[in-house]
């Protein structure tokens, strides 16, 4: 039966125009600092939005809040606190695309931005976003100092929700590839959580409310991308940003950006952060969250890492004089080449034994295979060996044999 709901949900029909509002300017794998400035400058000179200086980086790279809706609900979104998980960013400019538009789904913006006030920070770690790694210049994780607030990006985030006291705040980050929905042997294209407050995880009215919009942006996506959609671990962490916003009173949505197959930009990724985030909005505008149950909630399939990019099934291997048969379960790990400015990809062994409860982005059955090193003869004989983790790998396949380099 279909949930009529979501097929009269607005926001809905807007993901296949999704193309129409793309800020083609932006790559959806990497985007630094130097980008983002020219589409602030352009959309400081509108009469829509408000651009704010909040302050500086500790390489003294600006951060700034783009303001735009006169209603009484505020709403803050931020992105990129980690410096390697970019897509949300894009998302965001290509929502300030749609709200600067003029076309047939005016009635939608004159909701959102009647009932809403929007506060996005589109990049509140652009040092780590500079060289594409997590931390801040000085190897902080700014989503473990919401506490001690050392970094001037992670006070500049708290000080801002002060001073707007939102009523939701939406955390956007990228998780990797490695992650399912349940057990589904899909890969989690979005994860989702209600951040708790506490190690009791006790569900007030505050958390609540995180649920219910959760619930409709769980229905929506899944229109799109069904058996996808995960629920992240809810464990506490006293020293996050979305623990300690709920525990002062915001209801915070956690949306993780995660992978789909053959979506290597993450394009489809970023088209389901756009559609996450307008159905979240207009639930929020029309108020219709409330009468969400929020216990379904709790149905949603929970984030879990059950993935290797290729997996290895059913090899041979020699010990001694015998043969035993393992998987091997192969990451490629991504990294920033500052000689020549660009991201690389070098493959390592994750895991080695049975692995028969995981799944393989891509996956061979190598059963009758052998594994031989190479100056092993492509043929029996003497010798031993022994596969590491975290050891990379680089593998040739080739007569019944699986050749090691």
């Amino acid at each position: 039966m279909k949930n009529n709901y979501v097929y009269q949900n607005p926001a809905v029909q807007l993901f296949e125009c999704h193309g129409a509002y793309r800020e083609n300017g932006l790559n959806s794998e990497m985007i630094k600092h130097s980008e983002i400035l020219p589409l602030l400058e352009k959309y400081s000179g509108t009469s829509v939005f408000r651009i704010e200086k909040l302050g500086e980086s500790v390489e003294e790279r600006e951060i700034n809040s783009i303001v735009f809706g006169t209603g009484q609900i505020n709403i803050l979104a931020w992105s990129q606190m980690h410096g390697d998980e970019p897509t949300a960013t894009a998302a965001i400019f290509d929502l300030l695309k749609f709200f600067s538009a003029d076309d047939e789904f005016n009635k939608i913006r004159e909701l959102l931005l009647n009932k809403l006030t929007f506060h996005f920070i589109p990049m509140l770690n652009p040092d780590g976003a500079e060289i594409f790694r997590r931390e801040n210049a000085f190897n902080v994780d700014l989503n473990r100092d919401a506490l001690r607030l050392q970094s001037p990006e992670s006070k500049i985030l708290w000080d801002y929700s002060v001073k707007t006291s939102p009523e939701f705040g939406f955390n956007l980050h990228d998780q990797n590839n490695y992650y399912g929905a349940g057990r589904s042997g899909n890969t989690a294209a979005i994860s989702l959580l209600a951040p708790p407050s506490s190690y009791s995880k006790n569900i007030g009215y505050t958390r609540e409310k995180s649920m219910q919009v959760i619930s409709r942006i769980y229905d929506s996506l899944s229109l799109f991308v069904p058996g996808s959609i995960a629920r992240y671990n809810d464990d506490f962490e006293p020293r996050a940003f979305g623990d300690n916003l709920v525990k002062s009173g915001i209801s915070v949505i956690l949306i993780e950006s995660g992978f789909i197959k053959n979506d290597t930009g993450k394009e489809i990724i970023r088209k389901l952060n756009f559609e996450a985030l307008l159905t979240a909005f207009v639930s929020i505008a029309r108020d219709d969250f409330a009468s969400v149950d929020y216990r379904g909630y709790f149905n949603i399939p929970e984030n879990r890492e059950l993935f290797f990019d290729l997996l290895l099934r059913n090899l041979n291997i020699r010990c001694g004089k015998n043969y035993y048969m393992i998987d091997i379960g192969i990451n490629r790990e991504k990294s920033f080449d500052h000689s020549e400015c660009l991201l690389r990809y070098k493959g390592k062994i994750t895991e080695v034994g049975d692995l028969s409860i995981y799944y393989g982005i891509e996956e061979a059955d190598l059963a009758g295979y052998r594994i031989v090193s190479p100056e092993m003869p492509m043929r029996d004989g003497p010798g031993d060996l022994r596969i590491a983790r975290d050891e990379e790998i680089s593998i040739e396949v080739t007569n019944g044999f699986l050749k090691y380099l």
